[in-house]
C-alpha cells in the first residue's frame, strides 16, 4: 500500500471513529441528562417539553346572542380544551416525551458504538502492522 493510500485510510478510520465517539457521547449524555431530571430534578423536566406547556388559546366565551351553529362550535372548542387538559398535561405528556428522548439516545448509542469499536479495532490493527517503506 502506498503512503498516500495509507494516509487516506488512516484519516478515514480516525474520522469515522471520532464521529462515532461523538454520537456515543451525545447519546450517553442524553441518557444521563434524562435520568438526572427524572430521579433528582423532576421539576426541571416539567419545563423541558414544549408540547406539555403549549396550551391552546382559550378565551372567555359567552353563549348569549349566538346562533345554534356557533354554540356547537363553542361546545366543540370547550371539549377540545378539556381533552387537551386531560391528555397533554402532567405525566400523560411528560412520560411519552421522556420515553422518546430515551429511545433516541439508546438508538444513537446502539448504532454508533459498534461502528466506533470496529473502526478502533482497525486502527489498532494498522498500528500493530510493521511499516513496509
Amino acid at each position: 500500500m502506498t503512503n498516500k493510500a495509507k494516509l487516506i485510510k488512516t484519516i478515514y478510520l480516525y474520522l469515522v471513529a471520532a464521529v462515532s465517539l461523538i454520537f456515543v457521547a451525545v447519546g450517553t449524555g442524553t441518557l444521563l441528562n434524562t435520568g438526572l431530571k427524572y430521579y433528582i430534578f423532576p421539576e426541571a423536566e416539567k419545563k423541558s417539553y414544549f408540547e406539555c406547556n403549549n396550551q391552546p388559546p382559550i378565551a372567555m366565551i359567552s353563549k348569549e346572542g349566538t346562533s345554534a351553529e356557533q354554540k356547537e362550535q363553542i361546545e366543540a372548542l370547550i371539549k377540545d380544551y378539556e381533552d387537551w387538559k386531560e391528555n397533554q398535561s402532567g405525566d400523560k405528556c411528560i412520560v411519552p416525551a421522556r420515553q422518546n428522548k430515551i429511545i433516541d439516545a439508546i438508538t444513537m448509542v446502539i448504532i454508533a458504538l459498534p461502528i466506533l469499536l470496529i473502526h478502533w479495532k482497525f486502527i489498532r490493527k494498522s498500528k500493530d502492522e510493521p511499516e513496509n517503506t
